[in-house]
């Protein structure tokens, strides 16, 4: 851990400033728990409502306003949401005389503390160092300008200056491109993983949606697996799959990265990889968090559904998990039923933390899946018989079994690759298919 972060642990002081249109929505209390998560003590904050200026993205007089609450209140920090351009960031440190980070750092922050898989740990760096390129640029040149202030610099200076920049920039760039070099092979390998998921006739299920909206919890609820849960942002940055046990499939279940509005583009870019997860799968389950009022709760769930656009996870089956209803009425559950887009067909309350109603969000899914056949097979006795009926209980939905002087008879829900394999395997006539499930 770097010394920044050995600062950030104890919970630095920080005022956050948030500027934004008329009509945009306060986003303030996110902001809130983005700095949180990062391990920052917000004691105060300014929610300024105004059209940007190109100085300092605010207007003189705030700036100075704000300038003045700093110097009372004395924060180690000023967060500042939206994004600020690296010109804006120096002025404004300038004018404030204290350290301005906006809400792309912020959440750089958040990443890089959460990032434990090689993949995600790569596409972190990929991101903070695209993002920073500007900034170093910037800066190296305001450090050029005050070396040479008074006379005009000299020509053996400027390419001095220009040569230290162009080198950092070298730098950079050929770090990001061993970057993506070895993200690609990653990637490669993720895809022949899926692919040999494939093969074996596995089905790609996939949690997304907004971040904290409990899609860790629901992972771990469905599957048993030991997925980290956190009442924080961003808690999962890499996909961790698990199997999930449904009768008479092969299912894996990945949970992803939380969504987020207005997600920096460097990141967006950074985990494109980690996001094609919800683009291959075969049924996405939306989280929703029911928690939240119902203007905040369609305010996120549009960012899923634009996120889901950017990454062409169009025309993918989804299944929406109404999650947290433990903390609401009935009454309030139907209003955010009700609430909910017109192309979000399939919608479950449930309670992740309490496994609530996980029996129909189960339901739900399997009515997304391929339909399975049923078939009545004939297995001879002995150690191939018996191995294939095993067998058969693992891959398939076994409705009964019947044991007859010559054969064992069963009656079982199958899905095609398994049937096709037992057609290979048995004589003929020994596989009948019954009706579709």
């Amino acid at each position: 851990m770097n010394l920044l972060s050995d600062l950030l642990m104890v919970e630095a002081t920080a005022l956050l400033v948030q500027r934004r249109f008329h009509l945009e929505p306060d986003l303030l209390s996110e902001f809130k728990a983005l700095a949180k998560t990062a391990s920052y003590d917000v004691i105060g904050s300014f929610d300024i409502v105004s059209p940007p200026v190109a100085k300092y993205n605010l207007r003189s007089g705030k700036a100075e306003e704000i300038k003045t609450w700093i110097e009372v209140n004395e924060p180690e920090f000023v967060l500042f949401s939206p994004h600020l351009s690296s010109g804006q960031v120096f002025r404004l440190m300038e004018l404030w005389e204290i350290e301005v980070r906006d809400r792309t750092q912020v959440i750089l922050e958040i990443f890089d503390r959460h990032a434990k898989s090689p993949q995600a740990i790569l596409q972190i760096e990929q991101a903070r160092l695209r993002y920073e390129l500007p900034f170093e640029r910037h800066q190296i040149r305001m450090r050029l300008q005050k070396e040479h202030t008074g006379d005009r610099p000299i020509a053996e200076q400027i390419g001095a200056g220009e040569d230290l920049l162009n080198l950092r920039m070298k730098q950079i760039r050929k770090r990001l491109a061993t970057i993506n070099d070895k993200l690609k092979k990653i990637t490669t390998e993720q895809k022949i993983k899926k692919k040999k998921r494939v093969h074996e006739g596995f089905i790609e299920l996939t949690i997304a949606g907004y971040t904290n909206a409990g899609k860790s919890t629901l992972h771990r609820a469905l599957t048993g697996s030991e997925a980290k849960v956190a009442d924080g942002l961003f808690t999962t940055l890499s996909t961790k799959a698990s199997e999930l046990n449904l009768p008479g499939r092969r299912v894996v279940l990945s949970d992803s990265v939380g969504f987020i509005s207005d997600l920096p583009e460097p990141l967006l870019q950074a985990f494109n990889t980690t996001l094609m997860e919800v683009a291959d799968a075969d049924v996405v389950i939306l989280v929703v968090d029911a928690s939240d009022s119902v203007e905040e709760m369609e305010r996120k769930v549009k960012a899923c559904l634009d996120t889901f656009n950017e990454i062409g996870a169009n025309g993918i089956p989804i299944v929406t998990a109404l999650n947290k209803i433990d903390l609401l009425s009935g009454e309030e559950i139907e209003q955010r039923v009700n609430a909910l887009p017109d192309t979000l067909l399939k919608v479950v309350p449930i309670s992740a933390h309490y496994m609530m109603n996980l029996n129909l969000l189960v339901e739900a899914i399997m009515e997304q899946l391929p339909r399975l056949h049923r078939y009545e097979i004939k297995l001879p006795y002995g150690n191939e018989g018996m191995s294939l009926l095993s067998w058969l209980h693992e891959e398939g939905d076994i409705i009964s079994e019947n044991y007859t002087g010559e054969h064992i008879e069963v009656v079982a829900n199958l899905n095609i690759e398994v049937a096709q394999k037992l057609d290979r395997d048995l004589p003929a006539g020994d596989l009948r298919r019954l009706s579709t499930q």
